[in-house]
């Protein structure tokens, strides 16, 4: 015959158990109401996004952007001005998540009221002065977070790049005359330095080019055991790459029509990894 001290400590570890299973049904509620925010937040994410695969002022413009989970740090757009300027940048926000989506929101916000603000003169100096303006909005915000961004004009007349840089990694890679190169500059990133400023510089595209930039999630994706290895890998691979799918095809991924064909999802990423083409310039028409 159990003694009463055995009893209570039955009764004890029955009530314990009970208020452990409580404790962990209402964990995993409260886990499943978090990712179906974090889902609804991607397709919120996602629809901000440019349409794939549009050309505009004879520039084409394709992307694959792959969240390490539902919502992704990484941003692009590309959007028409006019019949000559066609405008663009590729961001890649400090971390992933909530924080950082909510960031790329406010890149989206901030570029189109610029652009709707633009009035077409000084192209040359135009992406610097947006990311200085950038760098003040996002320290004024006091939140933490700062990116590295791309932004580039295209001129189709005078067939001109303006660009300007925060610290982007991987470079901008240009392919012209099945050749390879880095496209010049340095600048810091968006939202760390009150005091940064950014370069201005312009290059003229060549006919039949194509402009690749990437995401520093790349980078994890390509063998190399060092930085430099690695970089030099990605440039071998966009080389000999002519399409966005070949290119993404060598890195193991699918891109996200064939992921949504299959019902299924990519193998899990450490990183957002987002690449982005732009080419054009075979002739004066869209």
């Amino acid at each position: 015959m159990d003694s009463p001290k055995r009893s209570a400590d039955q009764e004890d570890l029955a009530q314990l158990n009970a208020q452990l299973a409580e404790l962990n049904e209402r964990l995993e509620t409260h886990l499943e109401l978090l990712r179906l925010d974090q889902q609804a937040g991607g397709q919120v994410q996602r629809k901000l996004l440019p349409a794939h695969r549009q050309t505009i002022n004879g520039v084409s413009c394709d992307y694959w952007l792959q969240p390490a989970l539902y919502l992704s740090g990484d941003f692009l757009d590309f959007q028409r001005f006019d019949d000559r300027f066609t405008l663009f940048y590729f961001a890649d926000v400090a971390g992933n998540g909530a924080s950082s989506a909510f960031v790329t929101v406010l890149l989206k916000l901030l570029f189109s009221r610029w652009l709707s603000e633009w009035d077409a003169t000084q192209a040359e100096s135009m992406p610097a002065r947006w990311l200085a303006q950038l760098n003040r909005e996002l320290l004024d915000t006091g939140i933490g977070k700062h990116a590295t961004l791309f932004v580039g004009v295209i001129d189709r007349w005078t067939r001109e790049l303006h660009y300007s840089l925060g610290a982007q990694l991987p470079k901008a890679l240009l392919v012209k005359e099945g050749s390879v190169l880095e496209l010049p500059g340095e600048g810091m990133p968006v939202g760390l330095f009150a005091d940064a400023e950014y370069p201005r510089l312009t290059y003229r595209l060549p006919p039949n080019f194509r402009l690749w930039l990437c995401s520093d999630g790349v980078l994890d994706c390509v063998p190399g055991a060092t930085l430099d290895l690695r970089l030099k890998e990605i440039e071998r691979r966009v080389q000999a790459s002519t399409s966005l799918e070949g290119l993404c095809a060598g890195l193991r991924h699918k891109l996200p029509q064939e992921l949504e064909a299959e019902g299924g999802e990519s193998w899990e990423l450490s990183d957002d990894l987002t690449i982005m083409v732009l080419s054009g310039f075979t002739d004066d028409h869209e």
